[in-house]
This record gives structure tokens, sequence and C-alpha cells, in this order.
């Protein structure tokens, strides 16, 4: 009496090795695959606070008196004492800039159709705020199908007060 395998032994054993290996290394790529998607999820997360936090604290610490265009994709916040800040994206670097915050967009993200907008609620009383003006800079990445990083900034004003002249928010006119 022989001992040892058998060809068939042998090939079954093999294969059975074989499907254990690739179902495994399915399980590390999609380990992988959720850390890479989480830390990326985690950036852009952070991004959007950052540039909400920057835009918000200004528009709470000043009174917003115009909005000018200052270039593609470009304005200009002048603000009651003088002072001014730009809100430029560059849309082929993928950079936001804010006044000096500046910050560069991660891996696959992109920014989508800024809009910004005055919105009127109405006549009210000469002392309250009957307008508001939308900042709303959508932020898109490949990997989270239809997840908007973005953010929608606020700035309540009163139009008795102040007469804010919203610029339009694209391309200069030559370059498109």
């Amino acid at each position: 009496m022989k001992k040892g395998f058998t060809v068939v032994e042998l090939i079954v054993s093999f294969s059975l090795v074989m499907v254990i290996a690739i179902f495994l290394f399915q399980i590390v790529i999609g380990i992988k695959n959720l850390y890479t998607n989480s830390g990326l999820k985690t950036e852009l997360l952070n991004k959007q606070s950052l540039i909400s936090y920057e835009i918000n604290k200004k528009f709470i610490e000043k009174d917003i008196n115009q909005v000018l265009k200052c270039g593609s994709y470009c304005l200009d916040f002048v603000y009651s004492d003088g002072s001014k800040d730009q809100l430029r994206l560059d849309y082929d670097n993928k950079t936001f800039q804010f006044g000096s915050y500046t910050t560069k967009l991660p891996g696959d993200s992109y920014f989508k159709d800024v809009n910004i907008s005055a919105k009127f609620a109405g006549t009210f009383s000469d002392y309250t705020n009957n307008a508001m003006i939308l900042v709303n800079i959508p932020i898109y990445n490949d990997n989270f199908e239809n997840q908007n990083f973005g953010l929608t900034a606020i700035y309540q004003y009163n139009t008795n007060e102040n007469d804010i002249y919203l610029a339009d928010f694209s391309a200069d006119d030559s370059k498109t």
C-alpha cells in the first residue's frame, strides 16, 4: 500500500487554498478602500469646517458694504471699516482663498457652480435686518457620489443701512 496524495487530492487542496486566498485578498482590498475613503472624507469635512469658519468669522465681525468682482471666479467683500477680503476659487488648481486663508482640495475633489446671491425678506422697520447674502460653495468628490462637502455662509444686513451690490461670481466674459 502506497502512502501519499493523489493528483486529485492535490488539485482539490490547491483549489481550496486559492479560493481562501482570493477571499482574504478581497477583504484586505475592501478594508484598504474603507480606510482610504474614511481619511478622505475626514479631510473633506475638515476643509468644509475650516472654510466655513473663516467666512463666518469675518461675516460676524464686520459689516459688509459692497461685493465687487475682482477677476475670474473672484469677489471682494468690502467692509464698512474700509478693509476687504477676497474670495477666490481656482477651479484648475482646486484652491480656495478667503482673505489670508488658503487651502487646496484633496484628491479628486472639485468645486461645482458657486452661487452668491441676495435674498430680501420684504420691508420691516428701519432697525431690522431685512436681507441676507447667501454664499454657497459646493465641493464634491467622485469617491462619494452625490455628497456635497461644501458650505453655505449667510450674512444678514439691513437694506436701509447698506446698499450692497452683488457681483456675478463666474469667469470673466473675455475668458469664456
